[in-house]
């Protein structure tokens, strides 16, 4: 039997599937269809309602101050209201991810405006809710920033005084020689770019509902997405053994990044209750708790300066990026790392110069959120990119191509881009779709009779690392198991969120490897009974996260090969798996059914079951240059936008999308259609309308689903079929690479490329609200 990388190598080359790159339906859609699907408050209605504690968080009211006292009035505890701080923590109060500068309860100071303080419970959920506002915490105010330039300037007021500085972490790349780099430029574009917070407004908020165990552990129900590490965390702040707690990840409402960084939190605040007074709790987090207290999409200003010479060739970047961190660190060193390493786009660039800083402010922090620190920087990007082709009399694609990475070529880390690289097929394809040329200059034609209404169409190009970052291990790992009866059940740590990755693609993994159908797989998936899989993040739930499944069910087919080769007589390469049987491809009326291939297994001592595992190789990196390995691979994304602009209200109407990916295997087109669908709607979002505003002193102002504005299917374009460039991915199981969050990250970009198409503006800064709109066009 062959190692892991001879196992992925045996399919990579094949070209007929039974079900992998087919538009298989999931097997949880009818169980949500017709509302079975039980979602964490599901599980309290159905097993806890009336036994169960109920938990709501006392927020901080003041940006930044000391914690004198809390406590609760008499006449509530007298009700048996509970009170939990930070000195009830039985643990250790820490679970900063990136750097241990985070409390779960706040201790000693707070550090934001809705930062939580204290957790009152009740059994009574009007007590509870009273007490939230009865509470009675005394703070002394201290000085605060909210503005990062200012923050990185100052060192008399400090948000970590044990930082000694408010820069969190800093980046750098270093590549080439820049001076030189400039000075063969024939053009130069230097701009700021200003880039907002985004709230992920999942339909669900945060919820989790924690049960004591008799043997003194706790079982944690909740929206995450990664339960091993909610139960690293659960098991920190309570002290116990990381086997004394079990965390179950149900069906999430949506997620995008926040319940990576958040829901961990929730869990653990639930747990505390439960663990310390000994029954079930439950805490769901109000609309307005979750936009106050989760952390957001980074806000981030971009210096960005970028030469080319007479040929259209890149000559040299220099960057300085300043990410708005907010009061603790969170995943903002990993976020800002990532914008770093993809600052020059998906371009060759022989000089390069990049600084990142993560900032401390006294503002709600930032976190994970769906393009991961990628969406700005690559908004910045392609910026740069149309301003040097307009400058050049360069048509953009036509630059783009010019500058375009390909197979063999370096990127700005010196990494060597030795395979999956199929960006400028997806660029040409998508360009030739959407008839680029032609569109121009019929919309350049329009826009001369048109005094009110202006059209503009827009590319942007983008591409996305796979995996987590080089300073982070990344490994897959499952369990396949074959029933008696040839039936499979699948064990993978990989979270349903809405994409898909347990629910169709590790299925459909299972069902090409072993002949069997969807409806005899059953997926245990979420749980940290299940192996190790790594987080539901970063795009890896199909592509990382499947390649322990490819794996396991790959051991599976060769043990079950080497029988049913026994048992019929024929060779194994003669073999074919389909439809629960085995069967001679050259005689098919030589074959066995599954079931009975398993009873001839159980009979002969062939196992049944294997775990798959593989920790993705990666190579060194010197941070001190910023040069080095970063990624194993790049997913690429292309997205062609058109726009309309009513230049008398402001008002931005994206009208049609062309997408183009090249992200290895597509394992099922219809679920990979849907995500780009609805990165398409999260980028309007993001481009046009959503804007989170703050107060002086750093309050939300805006904690609703009607002060924040989100898309409706009214502001949905119309979206080209998507078009797929398979540059298989080496270690990808049949060559898959991620797929969910790239047509978001290029969005934005190709809708400010549109609107500065229809209107010849510079656009630097989001979103394109109609305010903005009307200041760019000299309205306002």
């Amino acid at each position: 039997m062959g190692d892991a990388t001879s196992l992925l190598e045996k399919w990579l080359s094949a070209s007929e599937f039974l079900v992998i790159g087919k538009k298989v339906s999931r097997v949880d859609s009818l169980e949500k269809a017709l509302g079975k699907a039980l979602f964490t408050e599901d599980y309290y209605i159905d097993y806890f309602l009336g036994n169960t504690l109920y938990v709501k968080q006392v927020l901080s009211t003041y940006p930044h101050a000391r914690l004198k006292s809390i406590s609760l009035p008499e006449h509530l505890r007298s009700k048996d209201v509970k009170l939990f701080t930070a000195r009830d923590i039985p643990g250790e109060n820490q679970v900063g991810y990136a750097l241990p500068d985070q409390p779960l309860l706040a201790e000693g100071k707070v550090r934001y405006h809705g930062e939580v303080v204290a957790l009152v419970a009740s059994m009574d959920m009007d007590e509870a809710l009273r007490a939230v506002e009865e509470v009675r915490v005394e703070y002394e105010p201290l000085p605060y920033i909210l503005d990062p330039l200012e923050a990185m300037n100052r060192n008399d007021i400090l948000i970590h005084e044990e930082a000694g500085s408010s820069i969190a972490f800093k980046t750098r790349v270093r590549r080439g020689n820049v001076e030189e780099g400039f000075s063969r430029a024939h053009v130069i574009v230097e701009n700021e770019y200003k880039l907002h917070h985004q709230e992920h407004a999942y339909l669900e908020t945060e919820a989790a509902l924690a049960i004591p165990s008799i043997e003194g552990g706790v079982t944690i129900i909740g929206g995450l997405q990664y339960p091993h590490l909610g139960q690293r965390i659960v098991a920190r702040i309570l002290g116990l053994p990381l086997s004394k707690v079990k965390i179950v990840a149900p069906y999430i409402g949506g997620g995008f990044g926040g319940k990576d960084d958040e829901g961990p939190l929730t869990c653990a605040k639930a747990a505390l209750v439960a663990y310390l007074t000994g029954k079930p709790a439950l805490l769901i987090y109000s609309r307005e708790e979750s936009i106050k207290v989760h952390p957001k999409r980074e806000a981030a200003i971009i210096r960005y300066r970028s030469g080319a010479d007479a040929d259209g060739r890149l000559t040299a970047i220099d960057v300085t990026i300043i990410h708005d961190t907010g009061a603790y660190a969170n995943r903002g060193p990993f976020i800002l790392w990532r914008a770093t390493m993809h600052a020059s786009g998906p371009y060759v660039v022989p000089n390069a110069r990049i600084d990142g800083y993560a900032v401390y402010t006294n503002k709600v922090y930032q976190g994970s959120f769906r393009g991961f620190g990628n969406l700005s920087i690559q908004f910045a990007v392609e910026r740069q990119m149309d301003q040097l082709a307009e400058r050049l009399g360069l048509d953009p694609v036509e630059f783009r191509l010019k500058n375009i990475v390909r197979e063999g070529f370096f990127t700005i880390t010196g990494q060597l881009l030795d395979h999956s690289v199929g960006v400028a097929d997806a660029l040409v394809k998508v360009a030739n779709t959407c008839r680029w040329r032609e569109r121009r200059r019929e919309i350049e034609e329009f826009n001369k009779h048109s005094e009110r209404i202006k059209k503009g169409i827009g590319v942007a190009v983008a591409w996305h690392g796979i995996s987590t970052s080089r300073g982070v291990p990344d490994w897959s790992n499952a369990y396949v198991k074959i029933e008696q009866d040839g039936s499979v059940t699948l064990y993978t740590g990989i979270v349903e969120i809405g994409q898909g990755s347990p629910s169709s693609a590790h299925v459909q993994i299972v069902c090409e490897l072993l002949g069997v159908t969807p409806n005899r797989v059953r997926v245990v998936y979420g749980t940290t009974d299940s192996p190790d899989t790594g987080a539901t993040h970063a795009s890896r739930g199909s592509s990382i996260g499947g390649i322990g499944v490819y794996i396991a069910a790959s051991k599976l087919r060769e043990r079950l090969s080497e029988l049913a080769s026994r048992v019929l007589g024929v060779s194994v390469e003669d073999l074919v798996f389909a439809d629960n049987k085995v069967y001679s491809k050259s005689n098919p009326g030589k074959q066995i059914s599954l079931r009975d291939l398993v009873k001839e297994a159980v009979a002969r001592g062939v196992e049944l079951s294997a775990t798959g595992y593989f920790f993705l190789p990666k190579g060194r990196f010197d941070d001190a240059v910023g040069q080095g390995f970063a990624y194993p691979a790049y997913s690429y994304i292309v997205v062609v936008s058109e726009v309309e602009v009513d230049t008398l209200t402001g008002v931005v109407r994206v009208t049609r999308v062309y997408p183009g990916l090249a992200a290895g295997r597509i394992i099922n087109p219809q679920q990979v259609e849907g995500q780009i669908e609805g990165a398409v709607a999260q980028g309007v979002g993001y481009a046009l309308m959503e804007k989170l505003v703050f107060s002086d002193n750093g309050e939300v102002l805006n904690t609703n689903l009607t002060d924040y504005v989100i898309p409706t299917i009214k502001d949905v374009p119309e979206i080209a079929e998507p078009i797929y460039v398979e540059d298989l991915f080496k270690y990808g199981p049949f060559g898959a690479k991620g797929v969910g969050e790239m047509a978001l990250i290029p969005m934005p970009a190709s809708i400010a490329n549109a609107v500065s198409h229809a209107l010849g503006v510079n656009v630097t800064r989001t979103p394109l609200t109609p305010e903005e709109v009307l200041r760019l066009i000299g309205r306002l």
